[in-house]
């Protein structure tokens, strides 16, 4: 039984035998837009009604310590935890979690995938900030350019 939370390797290993559940991210560089995106949202969101979309789990989940559940939990709380505080404390310091591709260019596709999924919880309160015409639109500075562009797609 899982006492404490994941690794990284582990919880991505964990994601992918959940695939079937159809969880909001299946690989580690999904989850980190994910969370990146509930963490700098314009709106605050109930631990429950992000975590449980994301890892395709029940809320009662949260209730039952030493399951894997659990641990996957307390991973991607831990991640939660580091994005905050470096959002907070040296935002300019903050890289999201990409792969490469072959050639050895960040593949950003997955981050944002992960990032819009999470959008897509309250779509409407992003909306303004993805809106050119709006006043606030500046206010939404994505870690990569490509992001923006590839939400901005996705909202047309």
């Amino acid at each position: 039984m899982a006492s404490a939370a994941m690794s990284l390797a582990e919880l991505e290993r964990w994601l992918q035998d959940r695939v079937d559940r159809h969880p909001a991210a299946t690989s580690i560089p999904m989850l980190d837009g994910y969370t990146a995106a509930i963490m700098a949202g314009p709106v605050s969101m109930s631990p429950l009604d992000w975590i449980c979309p994301l890892l395709a789990i029940d809320a009662d989940a949260f209730n039952h310590g030493g399951t894997p559940e659990f641990a996957a939990i307390s991973a991607v709380a831990l991640r939660h935890n580091d994005i905050s505080n470096t959002l907070s404390t040296a935002p300019d310091r903050f890289e999201p979690m990409h792969r490469r591709d072959p050639s050895g260019n960040i593949d950003a596709h997955p981050w944002c995938q992960g990032f819009y999924a999470a959008m897509r919880l309250r779509l409407s309160a992003w909306a303004p900030l993805l809106d050119v015409n709006n006043v606030n639109h500046g206010l939404l500075a994505l870690p990569r350019p490509n992001c923006y562009r590839m939400l901005s797609r996705c909202l047309t």
